[in-house]
């Protein structure tokens, strides 16, 4: 088996566990008054990461030009939540294990992305541009909207 296709069954693995870990962790309402509070969809965004990272990992199993850009938006948003919590501006809510899993997924991503390691579309840098973009405003757009 192809070494980009063993990766992609890992991403597509990690992803499934973590996402049945937050849906066991996630509070699901049926009264309307619930669904106006930041706090009921904010616990939704690990959610949202899980799933990039599945779209990557079936991505690289079919050999999709598009998983570059996959990967790189997927790793960048990983990478730009974890310099947030460390530098302080935004709280991590994904947990210790996850993160560290996350980040390890997260530096693999960017690498294959970047070094086009298995001949897949390079990357532009308007693509990088914008999944850098893309990657903050995961980040930080759902925060910002706390405080206002």
């Amino acid at each position: 088996m192809e070494i980009r296709k063993i990766i992609g069954i890992v991403f597509i693995v990690v992803s499934l566990i973590t996402f049945s870990i937050f849906i066991t962790r996630t509070e699901f309402s049926i009264q309307l008054q619930a669904w106006t509070s930041f706090k009921y969809y904010m616990q939704f965004a690990p959610h949202v990461i899980s799933i990039m990272l599945f779209y990557s990992g079936v991505y690289l199993i079919r050999k999709n030009p598009k998983s570059n850009f996959a990967l790189a938006i997927f790793g960048y948003t990983i990478l730009e939540l974890v310099a947030l919590d460390w530098i302080g501006i935004l709280p991590n809510n994904l947990g210790t294990t996850t993160t560290i899993m996350f980040g390890c997924c997260a530096i693999v991503a960017l690498w294959i992305a970047h070094a086009n390691s298995f001949s897949l579309k390079r990357l532009s840098w308007a693509e990088v541009l914008i999944s850098i973009f893309i990657g903050a405003l995961e980040s930080l757009l759902l925060y910002y909207l706390q405080l206002s």
